[in-house]
């Protein structure tokens, strides 16, 4: 539990400037209904490491609760969260997409990454549990290329969809995973876990072999989502955009299957 004085002591220094204004009302809220449990606060992402793609990207909380916040079930109550959303709803998230919150235990699940050094920024009272390790990131890389099958699902159901932006959503989905497997693939051609999940998206995307596939892929999806968001420009773009990520989300597949068949 925070005290009202580090309550009343947010920390956004490291943050954007885009973000501080958000990130700071935005963890208010939080702390004035989850104070009670709270543990820490923490932002990650391009609020934080800059790059981020007005209208697409979002900003990212971790909220660290005691136990005694959650239900059996693991949840927060219903009637907490109905009070929060009351008050979070009031906070204009643009430039970014929208706020997300993920509220955790202090002993998360088995298997459970915690924070990258570097990558986080604490908010409000500290981090309780151990950070990622670059063994770790290691072996999150190496699993997540091994999983890797693209293209995933819910792009073609979710293709079968239209109105109410459906298809912005489906993108933002596909950058989910486009933007960790650029991390992945970097931490193993690396070797530098660490590093490389402190770098903001271009400067890792210039890591990549200029002449690769998988590096024209990407810049070839990047362009295509700067250029769809934040208006959500027509339907083509937001296809072009699909196209282009799972292309590169397939050069870095057929790697991976080349330098594990070696």
């Amino acid at each position: 539990m925070l005290s009202d004085q580090r309550r009343e002591r947010l920390d956004i220094s490291r943050l954007v400037a885009e973000a501080q204004a958000i990130v700071h009302a935005a963890a208010t809220v939080y702390l004035h209904h989850l104070g009670q449990w709270c543990m820490g606060v923490l932002v990650h992402g391009s609020a934080l490491k800059g790059d981020y793609i007005p209208g697409c990207s979002d900003i990212d909380f971790q909220l660290y609760l005691e136990p005694a916040a959650f239900t059996q079930k693991g949840q927060l109550p219903l009637e907490v969260c109905l009070a929060l959303q009351r008050d979070l709803a009031q906070i204009e998230p643009f430039p970014f997409q929208y706020i997300q919150g993920h509220a955790l235990p202090p002993s998360p699940w088995k298997g459970y990454l915690g924070p990258i050094p570097g990558a986080y920024h604490v908010v409000a009272g500290t981090l309780p549990i151990p950070e990622a390790t670059e063994e770790e990131l290691r072996l999150s890389a190496r699993t997540a290329l091994e999983k890797l099958d693209p293209p995933m699902a819910y792009l073609t159901e979710g293709l079968l969809e239209h109105g109410g932006g459906r298809l912005a959503y489906r993108v933002r989905l596909l950058c989910t995973d486009v933007w960790p497997t650029l991390y992945h693939i970097l931490t193993i051609q690396q070797g530098n876990g660490l590093g490389m999940w402190n770098l903001p998206k271009r400067k890792a995307m210039d890591l990549l072999p200029k002449e690769s596939a998988s590096a024209q892929t990407l810049l070839a999806f990047y362009q295509a989502i700067r250029t769809y968001y934040p208006e959500e420009a027509p339907v083509e773009e937001g296809l072009r955009a699909i196209e282009s990520g799972v292309a590169f989300l397939k050069s870095v597949k057929s790697w991976w299957n080349e330098i594990n068949a070696s």
